[in-house]
């Protein structure tokens, strides 16, 4: 295996974000109903399956279940679905997994005996949501690998992965079936294993991983690995020739990123990544700059993707926190995003974050086509941003500013409370005037301020929806 250290003494090269964007606007907030208070804002997995349901993944209990041998309750774990317009689905929660051949399993735990002898519940937290070839959903609940009919939640196929050591969330080739499960920790004889549609091992693709992982990602094929162990600051590439041939490292193709969470995109094929978090902030890979924002997924094109480059975004979405967290987006305790998946046709997508708690448990994004232009490309004299027009608007307006030098700016839209609704661009742009389309259909009529933040200088505007 090459050695990815070397990848890091070779200067990076950096391609101009593209013109165009995909805009994703906050629409909604989903929190499910819990027995436990308190735990709905640990999110830990999301995944959409064939028929569109969402299913929500928390870390810790939710929940309660009364075993047998207890004289009280016991909290586990549980798993929430939803139907696309937010309201529960039939068999919400989830707390046991009834098999088809028969039998049932506690999803969050199972009885144990301690080292008294007595016996006593081992909880099993969540850590992972992924949808397989057939839109069913394969769970990772501790070491414990799930196969769920997204039609009944009744279980198909269950794993104990490695007894005693916890996985990552799996990832699913879903051109051929092929599921990988990876630890949290990397150690000696912690492989990232693979295993066939029933379960079956079909051997190591890395006999050891590299950096503490949350999540990784898989291409269709099975041939490529994006491992983003976050504690590497950015995404490494693994390849092979086909499924008799050994993986390898090509090195780093997205630097500058504490990712813990990866999802592909229907329809576009991009690669989603979240950034990082105010615990394992983004761009920290050494001898590279990156300007990624904190607690933004950013989309990639796989086929432009490169090492010692540092990647164009096709699109971006940014979660939207709590106001004393949006008043500061590195203060602790505001979230991890852990977790991002998108409805079948790719124009919603729901995201997650672990939070200590006030965080809600999913947020709801729909996806704007938007342009910005640019629509003079002599240098100004100075930076402006221009009144929007028009404004009173309904649902689309113009938002007009000027860079008068190379720089990062982004431009963002937060309702009067100071909560940020929507990041409209978030990019080196060079200078000249541009112009941005913003489509405000996601959002509630009432009066918004958009804000522009260039080289330390920070100019706002205020709008006016009217629906």
């Amino acid at each position: 295996m090459r050695n990815l250290l070397l990848t890091l003494l070779v200067a990076f090269c950096t391609v101009s974000v593209a013109s165009a964007q995909t805009a994703w606007n906050h629409a909604a907030t989903w929190n499910p109903t819990v027995t436990v208070s308190g735990q709905q804002s640990q999110g830990h997995g999301i995944a959409v399956d064939a028929e569109g349901k969402i299913w929500y993944q928390p870390y810790y209990a939710s929940e309660t279940t009364q075993p047998a041998w207890s004289a009280t309750p016991v909290n586990t774990r549980a798993l929430y679905i939803f139907n696309p317009d937010g309201s529960p689905a039939s068999f919400s929660p989830l707390l046991y997994i009834d098999y088809v051949a028969g039998g049932r399993d506690t999803l969050g735990g199972r009885t144990i005996l301690n080292a008294t002898g007595a016996k006593a519940f081992d909880p099993h937290t969540g850590r992972g949501l992924r949808a397989d070839e057939n839109g069913d959903i394969i769970v990772m609940q501790y070491h414990h690998l799930y196969r769920l009919d997204h039609k009944t939640g009744q279980g198909k196929n269950m794993l104990i992965w490695e007894n005693g050591q916890s996985g990552a969330a799996p990832a699913v080739a879903t051109g051929n079936g092929t599921i990988f499960v990876a630890p949290v920790v990397p150690a000696t004889g912690r492989a990232l294993k693979m295993y066939d549609k029933d379960f079956q091992p079909l051997g190591n693709a890395l006999d050891m991983t590299r950096g503490f992982s949350r999540s990784f990602e898989v291409s269709p094929d099975a041939n490529k690995i994006y491992w983003s162990g976050y504690t590497n600051h950015g995404v490494i590439l693994y390849e092979r020739a086909d499924e008799f041939s050994a993986f390898d490292s090509t090195g780093i193709v997205i630097p500058g990123v504490d990712t813990e969470s990866l999802t592909w995109q229907p329809g576009t094929g991009w690669l989603w990544v979240s950034s990082g978090s105010a615990n394992d902030g983004p761009n920290r890979l050494p001898g590279v700059t990156t300007n990624w924002a904190v607690d933004t997924w950013y989309a990639f094109d796989p086929a432009e993707l490169a090492v010692n480059t540092v990647p164009a975004a096709k699109a971006m979405l940014t979660w939207v926190p709590r106001p004393e967290c949006a008043a500061d987006r590195t203060a602790a305790n505001c979230g991890r995003p852990r977790g991002l998946a998108f409805s079948p046709d790719g124009q919603t997508a729901y995201a997650t974050t672990f939070a200590v708690n006030g965080e809600p448990a999913i947020q709801v994004f729909s996806a704007m086509p938007v342009a910005i232009e640019k629509i003079d490309a002599s240098v100004p004299d100075r930076f402006v941003l221009m009144p929007a027009y028009p404004n009173p608007f309904n649902p689309t307006t113009n938002i007009n500013f000027m860079l008068n030098e190379t720089g990062h700016a982004r431009l963002a839209v937060y309702d009067m409370t100071g909560r940020e609704v929507a990041v409209l661009a978030d990019q080196t742009m060079s200078a000249g005037t541009y112009q941005y389309s913003f489509d405000a259909t996601g959002l509630t009529s009432g009066v918004y301020v958009y804000r522009l933040t260039f080289g330390g200088q920070v100019a706002n505007g205020r709008l006016t929806l009217v629906k």
